[in-house]
């Protein structure tokens, strides 16, 4: 397995595709093009996927080098701090009884209605994501019926909305490596081939082989995902989340892991599980349930706290769950979900803190008008950029 990957978000890829890059990410995807002659083939045969609508074979020279490699480059930001304390029960209050009055509030929200800005009625995300196969195939799972192939020994099947790997008893065992790639504004789940279920939420992407046969179970993860691994004493279950590890028997626990985020955060419902930094695993956490970790990417040490799950695993059960949350990090997560910029005229507005508990399957419009019925913000929607003033 690739222990140190470098990434490019593949929203960015996904993105270009569709001309529809802020300047920001163009700048990022250009650099990223500049830095490998192969990332120009890679992004070709992505171009043509989308265009043909089905699969693509990547060239047998650029198939036997990194996925990984090509699916990004990170950058890295500020450290997120522990938040103490509590703040106003007003607030959450407040919050509440919105949700509940919300159907007769009449919308503040500004939104430019001129025909050239129709895209601002931005609906939920939906279940998508592509399938990357060892030999570098790839599969648009959302623009398939069915999917019914076999690969390294495994029967891999899925019907649009979830992947399932299952051993073939009577092929031959030959271990490959498949990725599952999750855009934004998409969410998917996935049965591994010993049974553990994995939800992939909005951005995410996993790598994992079709079959598990050393002494370990071991997936890269960037991203976010929930897991329920299932329990086999003689074959512990890791997730290498950038250089943080998680391992574990069997048990449920929730992972979030974006590139453009500063902290790892693993948070367990149940069972126990062990997390260390690559090369210090002595230096562990043991999670017990309502425990999360957290580590800062580039540091040695490693932090926990107890937890309301809740909030962390709400989005797989289709919630927005939060409590005392910073505006700037719901921010992040809506536009992960429905695929939007989000710019912040007044940086101040990023620490407000919003308590409360929305469905997922909301247009990003009626999200905004809670939000901004909430506290003394004004929230407007150019196209697919949310301007928070």
């Amino acid at each position: 397995m690739h222990k140190n990957l470098v990434n490019i978000d593949f929203s960015i890829l996904w993105k270009k595709v569709h001309d529809s890059l802020s300047e920001e990410e163009e700048e990022q995807f250009k650099a990223w093009i500049e830095e490998n002659a192969d990332h120009q083939a890679y992004f070709q045969h992505l171009a043509n996927f989308y265009k043909n609508g089905s699969q693509f074979k990547v060239e047998d020279g650029i198939a036997k080098k990194s996925w990984p490699e090509f699916t990004g480059r990170l950058h890295p930001s500020k450290k997120r701090k522990w938040r103490i304390g509590s703040y106003a029960a007003s607030i959450a209050a407040g919050f509440a009884l919105l949700l509940v009055l919300a159907a007769i509030l009449k919308p503040s929200l500004y939104i430019n209605d001129s025909k050239e800005n129709k895209e601002a009625i931005i609906g939920p995300g939906t279940e998508k994501a592509i399938l990357l196969m060892d030999d570098g195939t790839s599969y648009d799972l959302s623009s398939m019926t069915s999917l019914d192939l076999e690969d390294g020994g495994a029967q891999i099947t899925s019907q649009g909305k979830s992947l399932q790997y299952k051993m073939d008893e009577s092929a031959d065992v030959e271990v490959k490596y498949n990725t599952l790639l999750v855009p934004r504004g998409a969410v998917f789940t996935l049965s591994l081939v010993d049974g553990t279920q994995v939800w992939l939420n909005s951005g995410s992407t996993l790598r994992y082989p079709t079959a598990f046969t050393g002494q370990e179970r071991e997936v890269e993860l960037s991203g976010e995902a929930y897991f329920e691994v299932t329990k086999n004493p003689d074959s512990p279950f890791r997730v290498i989340a950038d250089q943080q590890i998680v391992e574990v028997l069997g048990t449920a626990f929730n992972i979030s892991s974006y590139k453009e985020e500063p902290s790892v955060l693993t948070t367990l419902v149940e069972g126990k599980v062990n997390v260390f930094v690559q090369d210090k695993p002595l230096q562990k956490q043991v999670l017990t349930p309502s425990e999360q970790s957290m580590w800062v990417k580039g540091e040695k040490r490693i932090e926990k706290r107890t937890v309301d799950v809740r909030e962390y695993i709400a989005w797989k059960d289709g919630w927005f769950y939060f409590k005392e949350k910073p505006l700037g990090e719901i921010m992040e997560s809506l536009a992960r979900w429905y695929d939007v910029e989000v710019k912040f005229e007044n940086q101040k507005t990023k620490e407000l803190p919003f308590t409360g508990r929305i469905r997922k399957h909301e247009d990003l419009k009626e999200v905004l008008v809670l939000l901004e019925k909430t506290r003394d913000v004004q929230i407007e929607i150019e196209r697919r950029t949310i301007i928070i003033k």
